[in-house]
């Protein structure tokens, strides 16, 4: 009985569902993202001074929730020098200026050497790391020169504030699922895998059968109260034509 009255709820939901907006309403909690699969990885970026850079994985990098330039995912780390901010994408160093312009960007066939994993400003130089060999790079110059300074505490991505996570959900970059194809997928069972769907079909054929062995039942009660009601017609009759004679 619950789980019938469950799909009823659910199908009458679906069935207003443009006219309660449903399909606009986005829900983006961590465990539903989980259970759908979505991977987050727009929920951290690094904080560079008072700003935060960060890489929904789609194709733009992201400033304080607004998006200034291309580049490919993943945001594997970001600095800040004295004039610029430095973003490093995967085979990419996109340099900013603070209001999040385009300066430069330097790729593996302009110069950057391939597997460049960190990067970090310290002591008013510059200094990547690929290879697990530390070089410095000039940003207006963009020479590249061996290092032998040892750098061991890189910069680490952090939690985003709330208030840029709401941004970037307004603005779509957050992953998210629609109420309406959530309910979609409670009412059909796909909520819960292959199983969930069995079970549904299992009600539904289980519903059919209900129907259809309380339709016999009614159709039999009925047929036989009409022929009770016949023989009882049947025998006053036969009563009143012998009164009769």
């Amino acid at each position: 009985m619950v789980v019938l009255v469950f799909l009823s709820v659910t199908g009458i939901l679906l069935n207003h569902s443009p006219a309660a907006g449903l399909s606009k309403r986005i829900l983006s909690s961590e465990w539903l993202l989980d259970w759908y699969g979505f991977e987050t990885v727009a929920l951290s970026g690094f904080k560079v001074g008072k700003q935060w850079i960060n890489h929904p994985g789609h194709r733009e990098l992201y400033i304080d929730g607004q998006p200034v330039a291309a580049c490919a995912p993943p945001l594997l780390n970001a600095t800040r020098t004295d004039s610029f901010l430095i973003a490093l994408c995967k085979d990419e160093l996109v340099i900013l200026s603070f209001n999040g312009e385009l300066v430069e960007k330097v790729n593996t066939l302009s110069g950057l050497p391939e597997y460049t994993t960190n990067v970090k400003y310290l002591n008013n130089t510059l200094f990547i790391q690929s290879h697990n060999k530390i070089l410095s790079l000039d940003p207006d110059t963009l020479k590249i020169k061996p290092s032998e300074l040892v750098i061991e505490n890189w910069p680490l991505p952090s939690s985003l504030p709330s208030t840029i996570m709401e941004e970037l959900k307004q603005n779509s970059q957050l992953p998210g699922i629609s109420l309406e194809t959530v309910i979609l997928d409670l009412h059909s069972g796909r909520f819960f895998g292959g199983v969930g769907v069995l079970f549904v079909d299992f009600m539904g054929l289980l519903t059919v059968f209900l129907a259809m062995t309380g339709t016999y039942v009614w159709l039999l009660k009925r047929r036989k109260k009409y022929t009770k009601r016949r023989k009882k017609l049947a025998k006053r009759l036969k009563k009143e034509a012998k009164a009769s004679q």
